[in-house]
C-alpha cells in the first residue's frame, strides 16, 4: 500500500514557540487484480518548537474628547477638547515610531477658528485643512499625554430631518 500525502501547510507564531498545524488528506491506494481503490484519509497534528523569543510592541493610545457645549446656534462656538494619553512604551515622534497622523472632520455647518488650534507639547502648532478636516501631525513619546484644543463657529444650521412620506 503506498501513502501519497496532499498537505497544506500553516503556522502561528507564538512569543516563546512557533507551532506548527499541519493539516492534509493522504490517499491510501491499494490494487487488487485490475482493480484500484483509493481511501482517503484526513489527518491533523499539532507539532511545537522551541524558538528566539520575539518582542512584540503593543500600541495603547487612550482618546477623549469633549465639547464645551451640547447645543450652539447660529454665530455661537464650540470649543472642542482632545486628550491623547499614550499608554506604552513606544515613542510616537520623528526620532521613534513616527508621528502619527490627527484628523478630525467637521461638519459643513462649522468653520474652524484656527487660531485657536493648540497643542499641549507644541506651541508652533498650525492645523492643516484638507476640505472640512482639520489634519496635524502629532509627537506624543511613550507615557506622554498631549492635549489638543480648538474652537469651531456655527455658520449655519442644518436642515431638519423630515420623515419619508408613506
Amino acid at each position: 500500500m503506498k501513502m501519497t500525502p496532499f498537505s497544506p501547510l500553516s503556522y502561528t507564531e507564538a512569543i516563546e514557540n512557533i507551532s506548527l498545524n499541519l493539516k492534509g488528506a493522504f490517499f491510501k491506494m491499494a490494487t487488487l487484480g485490475n482493480q484500484t481503490f483509493l481511501d482517503l484519509e484526513l489527518c491533523e497534528a499539532a507539532v511545537t518548537v522551541p524558538s528566539n523569543p520575539v518582542n512584540v510592541d503593543i500600541i495603547d493610545l487612550q482618546i477623549t474628547k469633549s465639547a464645551s457645549c451640547g447645543m450652539a446656534v447660529v454665530g455661537g462656538e464650540i470649543c472642542y477638547t482632545v486628550t491623547i494619553i499614550n499608554n506604552s512604551d513606544i515613542d510616537f515622534t520623528e526620532e521613534g515610531a513616527g508621528t502619527i497622523t490627527f484628523r478630525d472632520p467637521l461638519d459643513s455647518h462649522v468653520t474652524l477658528d484656527e487660531t485657536s488650534f493648540m497643542v499641549s507639547n507644541d506651541p508652533e502648532a498650525e492645523p492643516v485643512m484638507v476640505g472640512n478636516e482639520i489634519t496635524y501631525e502629532l509627537s506624543i513619546g511613550a507615557g506622554e499625554t498631549v492635549t489638543i484644543n480648538f474652537c469651531v463657529t456655527v455658520d449655519s444650521a442644518p436642515e431638519p430631518e423630515t420623515e419619508p412620506q408613506p
